[in-house]
């Protein structure tokens, strides 16, 4: 059993304006850089031995992780294009309530799947668990207690996969609403076929 520790990357213009960010690389605001802050604090609070961060190489969670791991001389981070945001193609950097109006058929209450819904050249969040699996498997294997740093929608698909459960269908856009920064998680396996099976 290994401990993730779910960093939700700073925030930036495009959560405060309830963009949809997807994979575009996008830099920290003010509010963003002060949740860096609080999210170090938390890691010193918590004495948490972490071998490691991983990270996607776009901002804001690249930008993240290599602010945090400077609180921390000897921890390292790696940079990998798995770990990426859920690419939602022509619909990112939208008004989430926009792509909602103008695009109802992909979320008609209870009906559709969440985890299928997928936007024009974009990719849908089972694909996106699917990408990050090897890695984060391999991760689980060789590390006791490692960090990810991940932008929402994609902090919401790593946490529902690890604690086995749907996202629901509003929160398939911008993730889910959490007001944690920090979680910590246990889990010896990470199963891209547990989080597009649970019901």
């Amino acid at each position: 059993m290994s401990t993730i520790v779910l960093i939700r990357a700073g925030c930036t213009d495009y959560e405060d304006a309830h963009r949809l960010l997807g994979n575009l690389s996008v830099p920290l605001n003010a509010r963003g850089t002060g949740q860096v802050r609080e999210i170090v604090q938390r890691l010193q609070q918590d004495q948490l031995p972490l071998e490691l961060i991983l990270t996607s190489p776009e901002n804001p969670a690249s930008c993240t992780a290599h602010e945090v791991a400077r609180a921390f001389p000897r921890l390292k981070v790696k940079q990998l294009e798995e770990l990426r945001n859920v690419n939602q193609g022509l619909w990112q950097g939208l008004p989430e309530n926009d792509v909602r109006r103008r695009f109802p058929r992909f979320f008609r209450s209870g009906k559709e799947d969440p985890t299928a819904i997928c936007p024009p050249e974009g990719e849908t969040l089972s694909d996106a668990c699917q990408r990050m699996e090897s890695v984060l498997s391999r991760a689980l294997r060789r590390y006791r207690v490692f960090a990810v740093v991940a932008p929402e929608p994609l902090a919401s698909v790593i946490r529902c996969t690890v604690q086995h459960r749907r996202l629901r269908m509003t929160d398939c856009l911008c993730g889910e609403e959490s007001g944690e920064l920090v979680q910590v998680l246990q889990s010896s396996s990470f199963e891209a076929a547990g989080f597009a099976g649970v019901t």
